[in-house]
Parts: C-alpha cells; structure tokens; sequence
C-alpha cells in the first residue's frame, strides 16, 4: 500500500491515519498495540507538569445523538513516564510518528518550554500543543484559554520555537470566531502545521422525569466536550478553510469514522487524518478498513499517491455571491421506490413553497411552476426517492 503514504513537511506517515489525543493513546502500551496494527501515527494523551491536578469525575462520558459527549481530563500520568514510553515506542517502531501533545497554563512560557524539550530529547517526532480542551482546563488557565485569547497562542508558539527542533503543530478549538484567524496567529508565530479540531462545547442534556442531567456526578455536571460524527460539518469548514488561507500543514480532526470521511478531509486539504471516538467505540483494528478502504479508493480512480488528491476540492468553496443563481434545480421523483408517506407534501405546504400535492394514486406531484429548487422534499424523504437535478452542474464524474 505505498500509494497511501503521505507526507507533512519533511516527515512521512506510511499512510494519513493518526490516533488523536485522547483517551485511545492514555499510555506507550496502548500506542505500541495500535502501531503494530498499521497506525501510521499517534497523538499521545495531553502531557502536562501538573498532572496530579488532573483527577477525573465518573462517570464523565455520555451518548449524545450520533457523538459523545465528555469532561475528560488530560493525562494522569507523569511527564517522566511519558518519556519512557516515547523512548520505548521510538525504539520499537522507528517508522511509525509519534506526537507528544502538551499542555501548560497560558502565561507560563517556562513549562511549555520544558515539556518541548522534554519530549523531543526522548525522541518525539513533532509537538501537538493543546491549545482547545473545553473543560477542566479552562479553569486552570489551560486548553482553549489558548485559543479564546489569539495572542496567548503566539507568545506559546513564538517561546516554543525558540527551543524546539522538531516541527510544531497547534491543535485549535472550534468553540471561537474565527478559526483560520487564530490559525494564522500560530503559523506567523512560528507553527508548522494545524490540527483542526478539538471538541465543541456541548452539554449532554437533562432527564426530563428527575429534572438532573443526564451525565451525573453526584447530581451535578459540567459543560463538556462534544465529538464524533455529529461534529464533522464544523470540522470539514474549519480544516478547508485553514487549507484555503494559512501556508501551513493541516492534520484533520473531528468527526473522521471512515476511510470516505477522510478522503473528503484530504480533498479539502488536510495532509494527515486522526481518529479518536470511532477507536473508542470500534476499537484500534478499525485501521485494516481504513487502509484498504482508502487504498481501493485510490486504485479505482488511478490515482498513485493520497498526496494527488489533497485540496482538489478546494476550488469548489466560494463565497456566496460567487454562486450560479441563474437556474432551478427541480427534483425529481423515482416512483418505484416512492412508498407514499406524504412527508415531502407536508414538509413542502407548511416549510416550503406549496410546490407538491398528492396526485394519482396517492403519489406526490411536483408543481414545477412553482417549485424554486431548495431541497427539502429531499431531506423529508425517508426512502430516498427524490433527487435534485444536478445534471447541469455535473462536468465530469473523474477526480480532477
């Protein structure tokens, strides 16, 4: 599978998946096991040098629609243990990229400075600075301080850079107002890359019958961090959007549960893809999918390298005013799968322009005069049957 190997700067992956930060890389023996199974490289677990401030609630994870949502800390382990793991994965797997992702209180530049080095003298490939956790860490003057306050993020990077001699990556948040802003701040500061991103703000819900929420410590919880495929469409505008704006490398974070997900990441310009809630729900051997998903992919379409494709897809993004506004995509009805539910009829009269009625037989029809193209009735349907004419738009069905 050379065709999968990939590169960011001057370092190769053997292919573009990563473990992310998190719960699947807490220690040097979970990381040896995922690389043995084809992992090209793993982010470990936050490091920090205050890690007995970091004492865990439980429970602290909790099922939200199609994610999760949790109040995780960082690493429990101390910053010296690190440092044998990574020796020992660096011994064990000299191929595979090993990420030490970092943490300390924005304004103390001396900690930061110490875990880089740290963490490069033991071997490390590159530094992942956490600049996003959500929770916890706020309160100490940690994670997404980072990104909530931009200049932060570069006097981090900028004193960093001063000692570092292996490439930096700055791991954002999701949760500010600008996110290819805050990425430019880094990489003037010196960044080599992005990852993109970390977990959104969430909350898990309440228990409408007892009135406490639903992840309970106690009877009590906390904001939290939300992931997992709900995530993707704030992941996808963010990674394209630094690709589109900010000379730097983008590893892909957020939402990523299958080798199509991250094909559409590296078309849209990421360089690496990571992984963390789909490991957690599915396990480390999800990577035997993603390879040769991945690879097949690219056999099918003749394509010799994953780097042909990265930001192909970039083109397509434009602001809204530069937009076709000329022409109506009506859909179309397949009659054969239609089941007769009414659903596009409703969604249609009381959300839509009243463009669809019930005709023969119970079937929907489409009152092409006033229909004006927006899509709904394809999203109402819940068996697929209407399609949006795109055949105008449509040029060529090969990857260019």
């Amino acid at each position: 599978m050379s065709r999968l190997k990939t590169k960011a700067g001057n370092i190769e992956f053997i292919n573009p998946f990563i473990l992310a930060s998190g719960p699947p890389a807490r220690t040097g023996e979970m990381i040896a096991r995922a690389f043995k199974l084809g992992w090209a490289g793993a982010v470990t677990k936050t490091i920090c040098l205050n890690y007995r401030d970091m004492i865990d609630v439980s429970p602290r994870l909790a099922k939200v629609n199609n994610g999760i949502k949790n109040i995780e800390l960082i690493s429990t382990r101390p910053a010296g243990q690190w440092v044998e793991d990574i020796k020992s994965l660096k011994r064990d797997y000299p191929d595979n990229i090993l990420i030490a992702s970092i943490s300390a209180e924005a304004d103390n530049l001396g900690a930061w400075q110490e875990l880089t080095l740290m963490m490069q003298d033991a071997g490390a490939d590159i530094i992942e600075l956490n600049f996003s956790c959500p929770h916890g860490l706020p309160e100490m003057g940690m994670g997404t301080t980072c990104s909530d306050t931009p200049e932060f993020a570069g006097q981090i990077i900028k004193s960093i850079k001063q000692v570092s001699k292996i490439p930096v990556w700055a791991k954002l948040s999701p949760n500010v107002s600008s996110i290819k802003y805050l990425a430019g701040i880094c990489v003037k500061n010196g960044a080599d890359g992005i990852t993109a991103i970390n977990t959104l703000k969430g909350f898990a819900g309440v228990n409408i019958e007892t009135g406490k929420p639903k992840l309970s410590i106690a009877g009590n919880t906390a904001y939290g961090g939300l992931s997992g495929s709900i995530i993707k469409p704030v992941a996808l505008k963010a990674v394209s959007e630094i690709a589109s704006s900010v000379n730097c490398r983008v590893s892909a974070s957020g939402g990523i549960a299958s080798w199509q997900d991250g094909v559409e990441f590296i078309l849209l310009g990421a360089s690496t893809v990571q992984l963390c809630t789909e490991v957690m729900l599915k396990g480390f051997e999800i990577i035997k999918d993603l390879q040769q998903g991945l690879n097949n992919y690219l056999l099918m379409h003749n394509i010799n390298s994953v780097n042909e494709i990265k930001g192909l897809s970039l083109k397509y993004i434009k602001p809204f005013s530069g937009l076709d506004n000329s022409a109506v995509s009506t859909p179309e009805i397949n009659y054969d799968k239609c089941i007769k539910c009414q659903k596009c009829v409703r969604a249609c009269s009381d959300a839509g322009y009243q463009a669809i009625t019930t005709g023969k037989e119970g079937f929907p029809q489409i009152n092409k005069h006033n229909c004006t193209g927006c899509g709904l009735c394809n999203i109402a349907c819940p068996v697929n049957c209407i399609i949006m004419d795109i055949s105008k738009n449509i040029t060529s069905n090969t990857i260019v």
